[in-house]
């Protein structure tokens, strides 16, 4: 069920389009986001391509450990306790990303 269930349709100028159109290209947001964002009195922020694509290697390489390791387990029909500890610790630096980016926002 969707969170949003109120629909609106109105009409702007074409100077408010375009501010929106540039807001939209620089935050990455949908124009649903922009908009409620506004509305309610939060600032839009710039997406930090940089900072997002290093995020993004770094989850990726993490993600490919913890893959490495279910084929191991799948093969293997058994999980050792190092192997559940080093997948917490891939998830805790997951989670240090995602924390890292949002304190810097």
């Amino acid at each position: 069920m969707r969170y949003k269930q109120k629909q609106l349709n109105f009409y702007v100028s074409d100077k408010v389009w375009e501010k929106l159109q540039k807001l939209k290209k620089k935050s990455g947001l949908t124009m649903t986001a922009i908009i409620s964002k506004l509305i309610m009195g939060y600032e839009i922020h710039p997406l930090k391509t940089e900072e997002l694509f290093r995020i993004y290697k770094e989850l990726n390489h993490i993600g490919n450990n913890i893959n490495q390791i279910a084929h191991i387990a799948n093969l293997e029909k058994h999980v050792s306790k190092e192997k559940i500890s080093e997948v917490e610790k891939l998830m805790d630096q997951i989670w240090e990303c995602v924390l890292s980016y949002d304190e810097k926002k």
